[in-house]
Parts: structure tokens; sequence; C-alpha cells
């Protein structure tokens, strides 16, 4: 088991990203903190923060100033949304607010580091309950147009009676959207293309396309060696793979073993959730199957056969978003 895992590190060391004592990295920074720099700014400027005197990211100072704000202040920064109730779907951060403010600058550093313009319609395609949405409208308003698609109904409920300023739509499990050709400058997708089975994520990529503008751009993220590479050694996540379809009873390191086989021999590897239950974003859609839904990995080279030729490769970055997943660019030709 060791000399697999090891041999793939040494295959994929490149699609990896090591500290410099050969240890893992573990915390990814975005490059910029477009929407965190600006509403600091701005609270700055109203007098309610004043500049951090120490090395903190944007986007931590402007959480740790969102945990201890009283309510007041918070109504006053536009930035009062508390976390949802446990029936509406919500993944909590590093701090125990609503905001996903580093995960939207990750994803607004990597559009801007590809030299693509913040502004017009964007969509944020499995927007669950609408943290990163809430951060755009805030940092963006007069740049965008938000737009927001889940086919978690209650999730969107509570989106529109919560978040401003956003049209979002309950979307089925499989296409198409609501929403016109074209329709669309950008579209951001996280965590989305993890999940997808490879025949779901071809059918998606074809509806991206679709409701995109001609040189309009995709963003997504996908889980690549470095995830692999965090579950072998960190055992991060540390989902219960037993779970999933591919064996009566998986244990952790079967699982991982056949992950790391399959993958180098075909360019993917994709596993679904045995029953509905096992999945809180299934659990909350109604009519849910389970047998386009689970752990999907991707290499590069596989990813390219599943894009519809309208849409070629910009950029990835490897363990971005999340500290683990890949992101990718595309764009509409």
């Amino acid at each position: 088991m060791e000399a697999l895992f090891e041999k793939f590190f040494k295959e994929h060391h490149a699609e990896i990203v090591w500290e410099n004592d050969g240890t893992l990295q573990r915390d990814m920074h975005p490059r910029l903190s477009p929407a965190s720099s600006r509403i600091i700014a701005e609270i700055i400027a109203d007098g309610q923060l004043t500049k951090s005197e120490n090395d903190d990211r944007p986007y931590t100072q402007l959480s740790k100033w969102l945990v201890s704000a009283p309510q007041d202040q918070r109504v006053r920064a536009d930035l009062a949304i508390d976390i949802p109730p446990s029936h509406i779907h919500f993944v909590p951060g590093q701090y125990r607010i609503f905001y996903d403010f580093k995960n939207t600058d990750m994803v607004l550093s990597e559009l801007l580091s590809a030299g693509i313009e913040i502004k017009g319609n964007l969509l944020d395609f499995g927007c669950s309950s609408g943290r990163n949405l809430a951060v755009l409208r805030r940092a963006f308003a007069s740049e965008l147009q938000l737009f927001g698609a889940d086919p978690a109904e209650v999730s969107i409920d509570w989106l529109q009676k919560n978040v401003a300023d956003v049209s979002a739509v309950v979307s089925k499990q499989l296409p198409p959207l609501p929403f016109d050709d074209g329709q669309f400058d950008i579209i951001i997708a996280k965590s989305i293309w993890t999940h997808f089975s490879p025949s779901a994520g071809r059918r998606w990529f074809a509806e991206m396309g679709r409701v995109l503008k001609k040189g309009g751009h995709f963003l997504f993220s996908t889980h690549g060696p470095h995830d692999v590479a965090s579950r072998i050694l960190l055992n991060v996540p540390s989902p219960r793979y037993e779970r999933y379809t591919g064996h009566e009873s998986w244990t952790r390191e079967g699982f991982l073993m056949d992950l790391v086989n399959t993958y180098d021999k075909t360019g993917y590897y994709f596993q679904a959730f045995k029953e509905i239950g096992y999945q809180p974003d299934l659990h909350l859609i109604k009519n849910a199957d389970t047998a386009d839904w689970g752990l999907m990995f991707v290499s590069p080279e596989y990813l390219k056969t599943m894009l519809p030729p309208d849409l070629s490769i910009v950029s990835r970055s490897v363990g971005r978003t999340g500290n683990r997943h890949d992101l990718y660019i595309v764009r509409r030709d």
C-alpha cells in the first residue's frame, strides 16, 4: 500500500503543492483579496474598524471583526445575515459566520489573475444558501448582476428571503437550466464537478456552454492529485467511504488504493453514494437520484474529453479552493 501511494506522489509531484520541508501544503490563500479588501476599506472609512496592526489577511481580519461586531454595526456595514437554521444546507468555514470571504476572494483572485473583468451577469451554479453570492453582492453590487441555481428548494427559498439583489432558481439534477442562451458573462461552480459522474459532468458542461456568452468564462473546481494526497497523508477530508458504491463495505485504505489505481489507468475515478440519506445535498432535493452524485476525481487530460468543443481551458490552479480542490477556468470560444 505504501509503495503504491509513494509511486502516485512521485508520478504526480508537479500536481501536488508541497512545503519547502517536503510536507503537504495545507493552507492555500488567495493571491488577491478583491472582495474583502473593498469591504474593509468601506468599514474603515465609516469609522467602525481600524487598520489591522498584525499580518491578518483581509478576509481573516474581516471575519474576525464580524464574529465580535455588535448587531447594529453589522447592520450598518450591510453584513447582518445570520447562519441559516439547521435544515438549510450550509457548509461552515473557519469562523462561525455566514459569509465565505476567503473562498469568494479565491474565486475572484483566480479570475483576475487570468485577466477576466469582474462585471456583467454572474451565475453561481450550485449556490446552496448563498454564502458566496452574499459576499459578491456586498463587494461588487455596481459591477455584477447576480444569479444562483441549486436543486435544493429549501436553500433557494431561504436565499431569496435573506440575500438581497440575487435572482435564484431551483434547478434539477440534470439540464436544462431556466436561463437564456448566452445569458452569463461569468459562471462559478465550487465543489460541484467534484461530485458529478462523468456522464452528468459532460451534460452539465454542455449546459454551461449554452448559457455562457461567447467570450465568457466559467470557473469550477475538481478533485485532483493534491486532494488525493491530502486524503492519504492527512486524512483530510475523512468521509465514511463505506457509503460509496464500488464495494460492499469500503475501508479507507481500500477505497484510496482503488482510487489511485483506477485514476492512473483511466484518468478519472467516480463512486456514487449508495443512499440518498448519506449526503446532505441529496437529502434536500425532491426526487433525488444517487446515480450521478458522489466522489469524482479527474485528470486534466480526461477533463478535456468531457468539455464540449466550444469550451477551452484558460487556466488550472492546483489545490486552491477549500485548500484541496484544483480550480479551472474555461472560456466559451
